[in-house]
């Protein structure tokens, strides 16, 4: 009996020869196939993105990342963030995140959300160079991320209240940042060392607002010869640019 008669009959059965010369079920190779694109379907797909922050910073980030983030809060603030992974086995299985260039956090889909982070979690971090907090943060904590060589900025959502002492001190690559009109306290020596911070933007200013600005909460003339406060004409941040030999300029109100 010729091949072309074998291959028939055994097709006629439901049978085939798969690719190692193994004769196999045609249901079987289904299953395979679909496994196979199941496989497929669940691997990971970037998504990137880029928006404009309030000091006009462009940033690019990869909007699907954060969709693999385990968040691990305690009474509210945010300890730790595992990555989930997928081993040789095909087994889920979570890793520590060794956070690099723009990362963006948000709120756990499911039980307790965070209002700050805790230090050690960017703190000394010399590899991410912009974060992107979600809204429902409301306190910097103090060195949060004091000594991120490489961070540009901050996002930082309109829920935030207060940021601490020493926040982003030495933050040494940090060129600017956008204040919401929602910060009502920086604390001592919050921005303190970030040598080449040019430009601070208080999105608004009124009767409610800032109160208080911490000594040496941003870098003096003699360390950012450049660094220009923008804000409402009158309020607290222009009292702390005059006070401290530094530029003032007045923003547009808001419409």
């Amino acid at each position: 009996m010729r091949k072309t008669e074998v291959f028939a009959l055994l097709w006629a059965f439901g049978l085939a020869a798969g690719a190692n010369g193994v004769t196999v079920f045609a249901a079987e190779q289904g299953v395979e196939a679909a496994a196979k694109e199941e496989t497929e379907t669940n691997a990971y797909v970037s998504r990137i993105v880029s928006f404009t922050d309030g000091t006009g910073m462009r940033v690019t980030y990869d909007a699907n990342a954060s969709r693999q983030y385990v968040y691990e809060v305690e009474k509210g603030v945010l300890r730790d963030v595992k990555v989930k992974k997928t081993d040789k086995e095909g087994n889920a299985v979570l890793e520590a995140n060794n956070f690099e260039g723009t990362v963006e956090l948000q709120q756990p889909e499911g039980g307790e959300k965070y209002t700050s982070i805790a230090a050690d979690l960017f703190g000394g971090n010399t590899q991410v160079t912009y974060v992107k907090l979600p809204a429902g943060v409301t306190t910097v904590k103090a060195e949060s991320f004091k000594g991120c060589t490489a961070l540009k900025s901050v996002y930082l959502p309109s829920t935030v209240k207060t940021i601490e002492k020493d926040a982003f001190r030495d933050c040494t690559a940090m060129t600017q940042i956008a204040l919401p009109k929602s910060v009502t306290v920086i604390g001592d020596g919050a921005f303190k060392g970030d040598s080449k911070l040019q430009k601070v933007c208080f999105k608004s200013e009124d009767s409610d607002g800032l109160t208080s600005i911490g000594a040496n909460a941003f870098p003096g003339a003699d360390e950012a010869q450049k660094l220009v406060i923008m804000a409402k004409k009158g309020g607290e941040a222009q009292a702390y640019a005059e006070k401290n030999g530094l530029t003032f300029e007045e923003t547009a109100p808001e419409e």
